[in-house]
């Protein structure tokens, strides 16, 4: 009895210890799966940290400077000031020789500083609209006279300012700032009034 009883036993442990190792192999066939998930994950993480693009194209937009519109009316800006000196005198008005010539230097100014060049026609347009629709008709018909004068003291100033040293002097100006524009950005503002101020019969 004591014999069979042990063999039963044994045969039992034997039972017990093959139950065990099957265990043991099943959860070691797992384990191999269950890691090499991560180890992918692994892999394409360290794949996406050596490929930055979706960060360049996120930080473009901040370098681009064409978010910044140079054709829209709102750029160009200080219109109302660079065009109050050509109000309130015309041809045959006593001094409208120095008022031309310090109206021509804010407009010279103005072309200077507002990049007149790269500037669209239709841009320099709008900006001039802006200013010119709020006038009254009269104001409207005194600029028209005037431009003439003005035009021609701008184009004197950028091609013989020497000649002008005294009404220059009389109109309270310093020459050293003068004509203060190069010619490309006085012409792309002249070209567009030319093509829309109305002409008159003012005579100088």
């Amino acid at each position: 009895m004591t014999s069979k009883y042990i063999r039963s036993l044994a045969l039992l442990l034997c039972a017990a210890m093959l139950g065990c190792l099957l265990a043991a192999c099943g959860g070691s066939a797992s384990s191999p799966a269950s890691s090499a998930a991560p180890a992918s994950d692994s892999a394409s993480a360290s794949g996406s940290s050596t490929l930055p693009s979706s960060t360049t194209e996120a930080n473009t937009g901040e370098l681009n400077p064409g978010n910044f519109d140079e054709n829209s009316v709102f750029s160009i800006t200080g219109t109302e000031n660079a065009f109050a000196p050509c109000l309130g005198w015309g041809p045959g008005v006593s001094g409208c020789s120095l008022k031309s010539v310090i109206a021509a230097a804010s407009l010279l100014h103005w072309a200077e500083d507002a990049r007149m060049s790269s500037r669209s026609p239709e841009a320099i347009q709008d900006a001039f609209y802006s200013w010119y629709d709020g006038l009254t008709d009269n104001q409207q018909e005194g600029f028209a006279e005037a431009w003439p004068l003005i035009k021609d003291a701008a184009l004197d100033l950028l091609s013989d300012k020497d000649s002008m040293t005294g009404r220059i002097a009389d109109a309270g100006l310093d020459a050293d700032t003068l004509p203060g524009c190069t010619l490309k950005n006085w012409q792309a503002l002249q070209t567009v009034l030319d093509g829309i101020v109305p002409e008159t019969n003012g005579e100088a």
